[in-house]
């Protein structure tokens, strides 16, 4: 935890006892001898290091336990004599070798110059609000390093910067960060932080030390944590730095956990949300015992059973269960009794007790060539007509037009997705789905057969729309752009009463339609045009490409602004070689509006 590190300076060689700064450029003042022998007085030890220079104090702290070691501060007047009595690593007194070091950053009595001059003005001078817009300019490593420059500096990082911060804490970011700047981030931001990800291998064991030994000592009270990739005797010192019973969400992404891991995490008491995603080793036994659960995640776990499954529905009152890509579970008409609380449920097959499930709001099923019965959207619609939000449909399976028909016979849904298969979209799909008059999120994305005057009736019928997925879509244009900008436009200026003021008409503002064009024909060139700039209050486009990964902390919406510090990278698909393997859709007698057939990466 100590910043130790000392560097001389380089100024004129002549300069024997030249000052020593540590590697956040503050001039060592104080010494330190971590492990003092007791016998050892301050006064023998005062008179010994004032060969190198007059000295302020000599200071002993004795530990609390035998544990702990006594260490001695000895603080010099000046820095030069502190950097010759560094010259040299070992100091002999009494005839006990004792090693010496610089004290750490945050301990040196570091002042700063006097910034009045005759030829500029004092930065300290401006007010808290300019020095605030100042701090917003910065990057957050930036901004500790301005804080760390004077009290005053400090305070407003404190007192302005920090309740603003974002409440996620990505600890990869702090990788970089010098133990002085990571003990003031910890000291005065970490307190506002709620979040914490962990996505990447620290490069030795010191600086994963330093990091818990600072969470530690700044007592975090984090709600949620996601650990990504980790092995068990890695993550568990991040765990045990922080309270425990302040966390209530907690995701161990491939973490190659056992079922013995998951009998260490029932400490965690308040936990209401387990991910435990891609963790193929766990059997679940001991999942019933997390009495407060309400969230789960098992997808990818292999080992999973039905019996264990089954329990887990008896002893806890689940809202959310995924059991993804687990071939070895199967909802039964036991698990659905049992299951009274349970409103989204994903899972890999298609089955049709799940339709009876009481609660059910959302429902995702990833399927891939696998048989889609007519009973099981006719159960559907039998038992949740009128209150199915969410129907999330992923894999490679085709969707034909009468199983689309029964579909939106689930007449409040708002979320519809319809697979991944490049022949789903179509103008008759596309008709169907206009009657979905609540429909607020779709996805067509890889469609091929999809054109331009195909979406439009779905932009002008489906009224409360709010996000269309349409990455690879290879055939939609810039046109459907300005069609659709049309559209919203004069649909704004409808609800706009006469007469009001401009405050009422800030508050009546929608929100922007959100459309993912990654993979179609419109560049992004279409960002620094007048008209969607003038108009981009109503409508947004994102061009970004990245897969939403399974997992609790990957689960966000695509049309999310993808964050690259906790979501994996996946290769971009590359275009030309669905071009290729695919090939050219039928006209459907219509010539694109483009004659370039280049699609944007």
């Amino acid at each position: 935890m100590q910043n130790n590190r000392a560097f001389p300076s380089r100024n004129c060689k002549s300069d024997r006892r030249s000052i020593v700064y540590t590697k956040d450029n503050v001039p060592v003042y104080k010494l330190t001898i971590s492990k003092l022998p007791r016998n050892l007085k301050s006064v023998r030890i005062k008179q010994h290091f004032a060969k190198f220079g007059e000295i302020i104090n000599v200071e002993i702290l004795y530990g609390k336990t035998r544990s702990i070691s006594t260490q001695c501060i000895i603080h010099y007047q000046k820095a030069a004599d502190a950097g010759a009595a560094l010259k040299q690593k070992y100091h002999t007194i009494n005839r006990q070798r004792l090693s010496v070091k610089a004290c750490p950053s945050w301990e040196q009595p570091y002042l700063m110059e006097d910034l009045y001059t005759n030829y500029n003005v004092n930065f300290l001078t401006l007010n808290d609000y300019c020095l605030e817009m100042i701090f917003q300019q910065l990057d957050l490593r930036q901004k500790l390093r301005l804080s760390l420059c004077h009290p005053r500096l400090e305070k407003i990082f404190t007192d302005m910067i920090c309740p603003r911060l974002p409440r996620n804490l990505y600890l990869e970011e702090l990788l970089q960060y010098s133990t002085w700047e990571l003990r003031q981030f910890f000291i005065n931001a970490a307190i506002y932080m709620e979040r914490l990800v962990i996505a990447k291998q620290f490069p030795s064991f010191s600086s994963r030390m330093i990091i818990c030994s600072l969470m530690q000592e700044c007592d975090l009270r984090i709600k949620s944590v996601h650990i990504i990739e980790w092995l068990p005797w890695k993550y568990t010192i991040f765990l045990v730095s922080l309270h425990l019973t302040y966390i209530s969400e907690l995701e161990l992404y491939k973490c190659n956990i056992t079922d013995n891991d998951l009998q260490l995490l029932l400490k965690l008491r308040n936990l209401k949300t387990l991910g435990l995603a891609g963790n193929y080793r766990i059997q679940g036994i001991h999942l019933k015992y997390f009495r407060k659960l309400q969230r789960l995640s098992l997808c990818g776990c292999e080992s999973i059973t039905n019996d264990t499954l089954s329990e887990c529905c008896r002893y806890l009152q689940l809202s959310y269960l995924d059991i993804r890509f687990t071939d070895s579970i199967r909802i039964t008409e036991r698990a659905v009794e049992l299951c009274n609380t349970l409103d989204t449920l994903k899972l890999s097959c298609f089955v049709e007790t799940v339709a009876k499930l009481p609660t059910l709001r959302s429902l995702e099923v990833h399927h891939s060539n696998s048989p889609i019965t007519t009973s099981f959207y006719n159960a559907l619609v039998e038992h949740h007509a009128d209150n199915l939000l969410e129907l999330k449909l992923t894999g490679q399976t085709y969707l034909m037009l009468p199983t689309v028909a029964r579909i939106v016979r689930l007449r409040k849904l708002r979320t519809l997705w319809l697979g991944d298969h490049i022949y789903n979209g179509s103008k008759q799909l596309i008709k169907l789905i206009t009657s979905l008059s609540d429909l607020e999120e779709i996805s067509l994305h890889y469609s091929i057969r999809i054109r331009d005057k195909h979406l439009i009736p779905l932009i002008t019928k489906c009224t409360k729309l709010k996000r269309i997925n349409l990455r690879m879509c290879q055939y939609i244009t810039n046109n459907f752009i300005w069609s659709t900008l049309e559209i919203l436009t004069k649909r704004a200026t409808a609800t706009t009463v006469p007469g009001a003021s401009q405050n009422s008409k800030r508050t009546t503002t929608i929100e922007p339609l959100i459309i993912l064009v990654y993979g179609t024909r419109i560049k992004t060139d279409i960002l620094e045009s007048s008209v969607y700039r003038k108009n981009c209050h109503l409508l947004k486009l994102l061009f970004h490409a990245d897969d939403a990964p399974t997992g609790l902390a990957n689960e966000g919406s695509p049309f999310d602004f993808n964050d690259s510090e906790y979501r994996f990278s996946f290769e971009a698909i590359d275009v030309n070689f669905m071009n290729y393997w695919y090939g050219e859709p039928e006209s459907e007698g219509e010539e694109s509006s483009d004659s370039e057939n280049e699609i944007l990466y």
